[in-house]
């Protein structure tokens, strides 16, 4: 009996500990309508906060070794299985940056800021209307090209290569980057 009550008090004080309903709310990354609750787990893992450039390669990197295919319906697992993103362009950006949810090219720009091309740095997005890359590097000393990681197209899939800033700009890409990126 006295074990019985011990484990019951246990749990009671650990669940006052942790919240009665488990659920953590994250800060929004957009508008109210896409607020999400998400568990203290995710949030313990960083969802949705601040992020290194080096951990947003690390994670762009993991895809691309993965070989991971381009859908605009499939999910697949980040680098630490603890989130599944969608795996189209938005979607491995949103994984890269490590959001709560997977975003499209159109709402990518409410937690990012618009940059100059001179400003680019390693996890960066180079966005325009209805496509997204990730910037990785400038490929030469000029920055008259740059090596990017993107989800392309069902022909194409997970991509890791350069692109000369003339094709993108012509292409309307503009650079952003993240809100809540460091470093």
């Amino acid at each position: 009996m006295r074990i019985r009550h011990a484990v019951a008090a246990t749990a009671l004080s650990l669940g006052l500990l942790s919240g009665i309903t488990g659920i953590a709310q994250a800060a929004p990354e957009g508008p109210a309508e896409q607020e999400t609750a998400i568990s203290q787990v995710e949030a313990a893992a960083g969802y949705g906060g601040s992020i290194s450039r080096t951990e947003v390669m690390k994670r762009a990197k993991d895809w691309w070794d993965r070989k991971i295919p381009y859908s605009q319906s499939a999910y697949a697992y980040d680098i630490n299985r603890g989130k599944k993103y969608r795996t189209d362009c938005s979607g491995f950006v949103s994984m890269a940056w490590k959001l709560t949810t997977s975003r499209n090219t159109s709402t990518l720009d409410e937690v990012a800021t618009k940059i100059s091309w001179a400003n680019l740095k390693p996890g960066d997005m180079i966005l325009r209307n209805g496509h997204v890359k990730l910037f990785e590097k400038w490929a030469n000393s000029a920055h008259t090209s740059m090596w990017i990681y993107e989800e392309g197209s069902t022909a194409t899939d997970m991509d890791h290569e350069t692109v000369s800033l003339a094709t993108l700009k012509d292409g309307g890409y503009a650079p952003w980057k993240y809100k809540k990126i460091t470093g």
